[in-house]
């Protein structure tokens, strides 16, 4: 079974798939050790701030990975940000029976104690949006 965790930054998604190592004991890999890899290599000119580029370069990577451990029979947790809205069509239905997908949002309680750090990233979105 392939398990993909995704979600918005700091909801928890290293957290899950460390807690999820511990107790199923299925090994994981995190796309955002495989980025900063690639970055700090210098094999690829992008930067941490390029998400969709990001996600275009290093989705079919996963993809091929995800698609290797499933016809292995193997287990993985695969976790990061950069999985594209669309990614059940990147499988046929014999890996998709294999694959589970679990998407974490923020709840009203970490929205709640932690307002001023989301209000701050809104602003600055904003203003990103209107230049």
């Amino acid at each position: 079974m392939v398990i993909i965790i995704t979600g918005a930054s700091h909801v928890g998604k290293t957290f899950l798939a460390q807690k999820m190592l511990e107790k199923y004991k299925y090994p994981y890999l995190s796309i955002d050790h495989l980025k900063m890899g690639l970055i700090r290599s210098g094999n690829i000119d992008l930067t941490p701030e390029d998400d969709d580029a990001l996600t275009e370069y290093l989705w079919p990577i996963i993809r091929e990975i995800i698609k290797t451990a499933t016809e292995n029979e193997q287990n993985l947790i695969v976790e990061g940000c950069y999985i594209p809205f669309d990614w059940r069509n990147s499988f046929g239905e014999q890996y998709l029976q294999s694959i589970r997908f679990i998407c974490l949002a923020m709840s009203d309680e970490y929205i709640d104690s932690h307002f001023e750090e989301i209000k701050s990233h809104v602003m600055i979105l904003t203003v990103q949006l209107n230049n």
